[in-house]
């Protein structure tokens, strides 16, 4: 028997039991004395033995799946339990669990009650009735649940709290106070209750008593210093300040270093718009190593946030600073001080630290897609592969992640790990068409490099499919069946779009000359290229192109100084040499 159907038997056995072996015995005791029938008596149903087989085979069946997360299939086949036994407690309540978590509320309640009235002792079955009674905010019976609780287990603190909870939803506050007095007399004092207490005073404007029960808690153990500091904060929330720092005053008196008092203290100053005191207290906190990293991570998340002067972002610098020096192996930290060293505009050290939080937990995908980000601004394309590598490894299933990498491989002109990269990037985009989108002008520049022109042709098609007005993709498809003279028509079409759009873009004009120049349009061409040259453009493309133009033209004077500046220029083509030696077109 495998482990797990072990316990499978042990929790059916434990549910099924008390109820099961009811209608057993009184099969086997035809002789016992009959008990008069009334309403109130439980009479569970007696099965006969093939029912009894099939309730049981239906049950386990049902809390097969329940124990799985199905719970509409655990549905069914506990209703088809249900037909045979109304009245099993272990069924009722796992049908009222099953009806409660599908928000079939009434039928939870009808099972809870079912459940009870067949065990009116077991712990769980009245949970359950009070959970649905609350559900329903029907919080008078729940409360008559939890009471019944409270007598039958009265060592279970929870369940007097769930009867304060209930009273105040029944605005019963004055019940919900004297509940908590009931739990502080059987349980001890505690600041819970206190502070829950306080707040009741306060709704019914009985702020004195309020303070008071404060009070009383301090009195209570006066050694105890952050019951003071309870009290101090109490008084901040009612809005008499000056008494909170009194108390905060005499606080820190005592001990200098009480976390608590601190944090306080800079809540106050900043509700008061003392910032810079505000600033003080925060310095102390991050430079305190007793210090909750929650409570450090909160204050420089805040700081961040406001780090919208040149003031506020050397402030948040100053915060980081100390809290990393404080915390050198945390990887909040780290991370916090790269943010800040990113918003003061110091982004190689920025990079620093984010690198070193990866390097301790790098389950981050966000500090992830910030390391990407710069790698790929300051053009470090081999170690944006590296990094990206790393990333995929803890975020497989990222999009982004894989973009990154296809465009570091693409850059480094690796074609075709550009493209597998990109691939998984378009299959794992999703919803995310933008993504998509920018993936399919990468693969589709990609396969033009590789020579794979008609999944080139497909990846552009693909893109205008979902935005027709794409000026990238019309530009470079127009430009590459330029260069393989296949289309021209649609190619002229396409390129025509897009200068009419943009009519001072030079890259886009030499694409729509060079479309014209393999349609042996020269004028049209030189025309165009004319427009690109006058805008001051001098890109080495443009010029060697313009030379071309003018050598078709027969202005080879003209060709061959267009040459000679494009060459100057750079990014001219691997026969500009020879056109200038021999001053002749090469192509």
């Amino acid at each position: 028997m495998s482990l797990n159907r072990h316990i499978l038997k042990t929790i059916l056995f434990a549910i099924l039991m008390p109820v099961l072996s009811v209608p057993a015995l009184a099969q086997k005791s035809p002789k016992a004395k009959k008990v008069k029938a009334d309403k109130t008596t439980y009479s569970p149903k007696v099965l006969s033995e093939q029912d009894r087989i099939y309730f049981e085979a239906y049950f386990i069946e049902g809390m097969r799946y329940y124990l799985i997360g199905q719970t509409k299939v655990a549905l069914s086949f506990f209703d088809k339990a249900y037909s045979l036994d109304q009245t099993n407690g272990g069924l009722n309540y796992q049908l009222s669990k099953v009806n409660y978590s599908l928000s079939n509320n009434a039928r939870a309640l009808l099972n809870a009650q079912t459940a009870v009235k067949a065990d009116s002792k077991n712990q769980e079955y009245l949970i359950q009735l009070a959970k649905v009674y609350e559900v329903q905010s029907n919080f008078e019976e729940a409360n008559k649940v939890y009471k019944k609780l409270t007598t039958d287990f009265p060592n279970n603190e929870p369940y007097y709290y769930q009867i304060g909870a209930n009273q105040i939803q029944l605005k019963q506050y004055d019940e919900a106070i004297k509940t908590y007095s009931k739990v502080e007399s059987i349980f001890g004092r505690s600041f819970e209750l206190t502070r829950q207490k306080q707040q009741l005073y306060v709704k019914q404007g009985k702020v004195d008593l309020a303070i008071k029960e404060g009070q009383v808690l301090i009195d209570s153990d006066p050694s105890n210093l952050q019951y003071q500091v309870d009290q101090a904060e109490f008084y901040y929330y009612i809005d008499q300040v000056p008494n909170a720092l009194a108390i905060i005053d005499k606080v820190l008196k005592q001990d200098k270093d009480q976390v608590q008092a601190h944090v306080l203290l800079a809540d106050i100053y900043k509700s008061k718009n003392e910032m810079d005191k505000a600033f003080v207290e925060y310095k102390y906190l991050l430079a305190r190593p007793n210090v909750a990293g929650e409570t450090k991570k909160q204050i420089v998340q805040e700081a961040l946030t406001n780090a919208t002067t040149d003031a506020a972002k050397a402030q948040l610098l100053e915060l980081t600073t100390i809290y990393v020096t404080t915390n050198p192996s945390d990887n909040v930290a780290l991370t916090s001080q790269g943010d800040a060293l990113f918003v003061n505009n110091k982004k190689e050290e920025a990079r620093k630290y984010y690198s070193k939080s990866a390097q301790l937990d790098g389950n981050n995908y966000n500090l992830w897609l910030q390391i990407l980000t710069l790698d790929f601004e300051f053009k470090e394309y081999d170690t944006l592969v590296a990094h990206s590598a790393t990333a995929i490894d803890f975020f497989p299933n990222q999009s982004n992640l894989w973009y990154f990498r296809g465009l570091a491989f693409f850059n480094l002109k690796r074609y075709p790990q550009s493209i597998e990269a990109l691939e998984e990037t378009r299959n794992l985009s999703g919803t995310n068409q933008a993504l998509k989108m920018q993936s399919l002008l990468l693969l589709a520049d990609a396969y033009n490099e590789t020579k794979e022109y008609v999944k080139s042709d497909a990846a552009y098609d693909e893109v205008l499919k979902y935005d027709k007005n794409n000026d990238h993709a019309l530009n470079n498809y127009s430009y590459y069946l330029s260069l393989r003279k296949e289309k021209l028509e649609l190619a002229k079409s396409m390129s025509e779009k897009v200068v009419n759009r943009n009519p001072t873009e030079a890259n886009f004009i030499d694409t729509y000359a060079w479309v014209l120049y393999q349609m042996k349009d020269y004028q049209g061409a030189k025309v165009q290229l004319e427009k690109a040259v006058a805008a001051g453009s001098t890109n080495g493309t443009i010029l060697e192109h313009y030379g071309d133009v003018l050598f078709q033209l027969g202005d080879k004077k003209g060709a061959l100084e267009n040459w000679k500046k494009a060459k100057a220029a750079g990014d001219a083509s691997a026969l500009i040499d020879k056109k200038i030696a021999d001053g002749k077109l090469y192509e």
